[in-house]
């Protein structure tokens, strides 16, 4: 099973008159070392800076319980795209670590496979339907995921599975998209009025609110330590995800306005201003991000013991 929209793939890559345009991002981490300078540049990628810690911290606590050269730590990337997340997660948690990825769009896998290669890591990756993942209960210490759970067409449905492939006590670290939270006061403005500023509308089939999502989570087994909703202030520091959207209308001309005088800005002092507006992320996530309700969520969470896995 694909995901579609019309005749064109959703999700997990963006469409075209021609097909499917793939995401073929970059690790953070090529070289074969990490080094002190390497854990500092994930304080410009937020999201990552949380997922990754999470899991790490699983993988630290499971190695105080039993030797991981005998028996590894085992992630699970769903959605792994062109492999990215797997390069990184290998190379940060070294040879006691094996990481696992699937994806739904064939082609992406095929450039995964040759591209982790380059990096000096083993691409363990399959391809699954987008339901059913290919593998057996409780296989996974770890899963991993972003972007993924608003192009899913069966929430309740694709995270129980993803709780049965997971041990008792595993741990879940998330991006998920959202419905616009209460506190997202410009964006809701405008979506009142009949404007989605979301860039990425069309491929979102499914989005929760914050208290929709905890809801599933535990329904599928799964106790959410965290929850921290990403840039509150988006208008402001990512202008760029508003401005087709917003220049596209007659109406809103104050917004328009400010939208492209900040717009511009951000262009000309690039790259100084993503830096900035990234380290604001981190600083927005790990503050007001425990209570605001913007829109987008990384969610921590961990597979209640005990929790029976699917038959």
């Amino acid at each position: 099973m694909e995901y579609k929209h019309g005749e064109q793939l959703l999700g997990w890559g963006t469409s075209a008159s021609h097909g499917a345009e793939i995401w073929d991002a970059k690790p953070l981490f090529v070289g074969d070392m990490i080094t002190w300078k390497d854990r500092l540049m994930l304080l410009f990628y937020p999201k990552k800076f949380f997922l990754y810690r999470f899991i790490g911290k699983a993988k630290r606590q499971k190695g105080k319980e039993v030797n991981l050269l005998k028996e590894p730590f085992r992630i699970l990337d769903v959605g792994c795209g062109t492999g990215a997340a797997m390069v990184d997660m290998k190379k940060l948690y070294g040879r006691t670590c094996d990481v696992f990825g699937v994806d739904v769009i064939r082609m992406q896998i095929d450039i995964a496979r040759n591209k982790m290669k380059s990096y000096g890591v083993w691409p363990h990756i399959k391809w699954y339907d987008g339901v059913h993942l290919p593998f057996g209960n409780k296989r996974f210490d770890a899963i991993y995921c972003s972007d993924v759970l608003g192009h899913v067409e069966d929430v309740p449905a694709w995270l129980k599975e993803l709780s049965s492939v997971l041990r008792p006590g595993g741990v879940v670290a998330m991006f998920s998209e959202s419905k616009l939270g209460k506190h997202a006061y410009i964006r809701n403005y405008f979506m009142k009025r009949g404007l989605n500023t979301d860039p990425h509308a069309e491929y979102h089939i499914s989005l929760y609110s914050k208290s929709e999502l905890t809801a599933l989570f535990k329904k599928a087994g799964l106790d959410i330590v965290t929850m921290r909703s990403s840039y509150w202030a988006k208008f402001f520091v990512h202008p760029d995800e508003l401005y087709e959207a917003l220049q596209g209308q007659k109406k809103f001309i104050f917004w328009k306005i400010l939208n492209r005088l900040l717009y511009s800005l951000k262009k000309k002092t690039a790259p100084y201003s993503l830096a900035l507006a990234e380290l604001y992320g981190l600083f927005d996530m790990m503050t007001l991000g425990r209570w605001v309700e913007s829109q987008g969520y990384v969610i921590l969470a961990k597979k209640q013991r005990g929790k029976k896995s699917r038959k």
